[in-house]
Parts: structure tokens; C-alpha cells; sequence
């Protein structure tokens, strides 16, 4: 490791990457897969593409960056690294003991893609101001209409108290991240600045690249500036989002209605736990409601006695 906000670490250097996460909002764990393990998803997730590409279902984002949604149900090698030891101990180090799978994307970033800064809980509503006043019904906030300096007028430039992490993000390098080809670049230290980043007047925050080879990952604090970084390069770059989520909140995709059933049929309790069957504290249940969910099964319906 070296004493600077580009450090790296190993899977054995666990504390003081935890340390870098706390103070600087992410970190780098250095070739976690091998570099064959990274090119046989490499080669699985283009051959989804490709395929699903026949279908007509490629979904291509404003900067130019290709998504393939839900890999929960496109290969077991991608269900496989949710199951990580090294990068599990890193995100409960960042959300605690009960979380769920939030998304699970396949980010393929073109050539000519543009810069799109952002944090993964632009969701969370400032808290109260001083007076105890709300700035903001929770249930109004949007993704383009509440994010800069001043959406919140100058009370939420420089909040008194801000929210805790409630998302974690595993970047997963398939590809080698570089500062030409597209990396994901952050602003260290912005998880704790307790706003969005402004998408004109932050330009010049202090971003850096995340560079790491290829079979590493990143590990992002859910409030923490990034983005998909500008691919200067003439080479497609490939990373793997795994979003992760406190058990009180909504999951990016809804992963219970559309795991498939081949998938089902071989899933751990872990695996299902994951992704939502089983309830927390009485929520997200059927009835009743400790127990763990099945799909397809009801509750209740309206009942008579028999007599």
C-alpha cells in the first residue's frame, strides 16, 4: 500500500483498507479474482450482450455506456462473487449485519462515453435544519431535480449533520481500469460533504481515476461522488456494479419478481436472504411474518367461518 488516496490494497490488508473507506469514501482491493477468473466473466458477459443484442434489448445510457441488467440470472460465475469473503467483509464494514442485493449490472463503458457525476443514494433527504424544519417531503425528491449547491437552497450546502451510508457499491474490474479507458473516477473525502455533486460546478472537485488491473474491485461508500469515467481510448471497458442496500430500503431491481426459476431451483438460503425472501423485522413479509417467502404464495384471503 502506498500512503496516498490512489492506494491500493490486498485481500490481507483488510483493516487499513477499512481505515481508507472510513476517511476517504472508497477503496481499492487488488486482484481479489485472477485475471483468467476475470476473463471467463469478460467472455460471459459479451456473449449476453451479443445475444441479447439479437433480441433488441441492448439499453444504452446517455454517456454512451452500455447496462446489461440483472445478472442474478446470466451465470452462475456472476452469482459466484456475491459470495466474495473479502469484499462481503468490506461492504458489512460499510452497512452492518443486514443488507440486501440492491441491483447487478454489467457496465460496458464505449469509447467517446461521457462523465455523469452522481452519488448512489441521491435519494436520501438532507436532515432537518437547525429549527427541526424538513427541507424536503421525502416522497417529492427526484434524481435531476434535487441534486447540486443549491437544490436545497443554502441550508443544504453545509449540514450541520449528514446521513450515515445506506448503499455500498462493488465496482468488480473485469477489464484493466486505466485513466484513458473509462474508470470509475471518485472525489475522495466527498461521502462526507453531505450533498449531490452539482453537475457544472463540480467539475473541478478534485476527481481521480480509480486505476486498478483487471479481477480487482472498488469498493464505494453509497454517499461518495463518482462516475463512469471519460473512455479516451479506442477499447471498450467492462466493470460489474454489485449495489448493495440496508434492509429498510427498496432495492434498485426488484429481484424476488425476477430471479428466474432455473435459478431458484439451486439457490442457498444465503442466496435467497440476499435478495429479499427472507423478511427483516416484519418487513417485506407475507404471512406470517418471520418466516421466509415464497414466491407464489399468498396471503390470506377474506374468510368465513364454517359455522
Amino acid at each position: 500500500m502506498q500512503n496516498s488516496r490512489v492506494a491500493t490494497f490486498e485481500s490481507t490488508d483488510l483493516e487499513a483498507a477499512k481505515e481508507h473507506l472510513n476517511t476517504h469514501g472508497y477503496c481499492i482491493v487488488e486482484q481479489a479474482i485472477s485475471k483468467a477468473e476475470a476473463g471467463s466473466l469478460r467472455d460471459r458477459l459479451m456473449g449476453q450482450a451479443e445475444a441479447e443484442a439479437e433480441l433488441d434489448h441492448t439499453r444504452i445510457l446517455p454517456d454512451k455506456k452500455q447496462i446489461l441488467a440483472f445478472l442474478i440470472n446470466k451465470g452462475q460465475g456472476f452469482r459466484d462473487l456475491l459470495f466474495h469473503p473479502v469484499m462481503r467483509e468490506l461492504v458489512d464494514h460499510v452497512l452492518g449485519d443486514l443488507y440486501l442485493l440492491s441491483s447487478y449490472n454489467g457496465h460496458i463503458a464505449n469509447p467517446g462515453g461521457t462523465r455523469i457525476f452522481h452519488t448512489d443514494q441521491w435519494w436520501m433527504p438532507l436532515p432537518t435544519n437547525t429549527r427541526k424544519e424538513s427541507l424536503i417531503r421525502t416522497g417529492s425528491i427526484t434524481r435531476d431535480h434535487h441534486r447540486g449547491h443549491y437544490a436545497f437552497g443554502e441550508a443544504g450546502m453545509d449540514p450541520v449533520t449528514i446521513a450515515p451510508a445506506c448503499t455500498c457499491n462493488v465496482m468488480w474490474t473485469v477489464d484493466d481500469f486505466t485513466a484513458q479507458n473509462g474508470a470509475t473516477i471518485v472525489v475522495p473525502g466527498s461521502h462526507l460533504f453531505g450533498r449531490q455533486p452539482d453537475p457544472e460546478l463540480d467539475e473541478d472537485a478534485g476527481w481521480i481515476p480509480a486505476v486498478a488491473p483487471a479481477g480487482s474491485f472498488i469498493v464505494l461508500d453509497g454517499r461518495v461522488w463518482h462516475s463512469t469515467g471519460a473512455n479516451v481510448s479506442d477499447r471498450t471497458c467492462i466493470g460489474l456494479t454489485t449495489n448493495f442496500c440496508s434492509w429498510q430500503f427498496r432495492q434498485q431491481e426488484n429481484l424476488i419478481m425476477g430471479v428466474s426459476d432455473e435459478v431458484l431451483e439451486s439457490a442457498s438460503d444465503e442466496f435467497l436472504d440476499l435478495i429479499g425472501f427472507q423478511p427483516a423485522f416484519g418487513y417485506g413479509s407475507v404471512e406470517p411474518s418471520d418466516e421466509r417467502v415464497e414466491r407464489g404464495r399468498r396471503a390470506l384471503g377474506e374468510l368465513k367461518p364454517s359455522t
